[in-house]
């Protein structure tokens, strides 16, 4: 018997057992036989891919996103500021307008601690 797959040769009896036991009308070395092997070898590859790509994905994707998505919340909110005090006449880059922002943000500060003391969660 010969080893495939670096599997002993005490599976591969195993295995052809098992097949003759649940396959009785499929005689040995038939198609339907190589395909269910083929078939089973390539699941096991799937799996292994599959398990390679989530760990990928958990390890170096997720927290790139995470990055990514607090940098373009922190710039959407330096545009609706810089908005906000330009409609109220404060031209960008004077005091009056660095000040506005500075309230903006305690304002929003403040409002994000207040969600939080009705959620309970800290």
């Amino acid at each position: 018997m010969t080893q495939r797959f670096g599997k002993a040769n005490s599976t591969n009896d195993r295995h052809r057992r098992w097949r003759a036991k649940m396959m009785p009308s499929v005689p040995p070395g038939s198609t339907l036989i190589r395909i269910h092997d083929c078939a089973d070898d390539a699941l096991w590859v799937l799996a292994a891919v599959s398990t390679l790509l989530f760990l990928y994905s958990a390890v170096h994707t997720f927290p790139n996103a995470r990055l990514i998505a607090a940098q373009q919340r922190q710039d959407a909110v330096g545009h609706e500021s810089r908005a906000f005090c330009e409609k109220q006449g404060m031209a960008f880059g004077t005091r009056e307008h660095s000040l506005c922002a500075a309230d903006l943000v305690d304002i929003r500060a403040n409002e994000h601690q207040r969600t939080l003391d009705e959620s309970g969660i800290f």
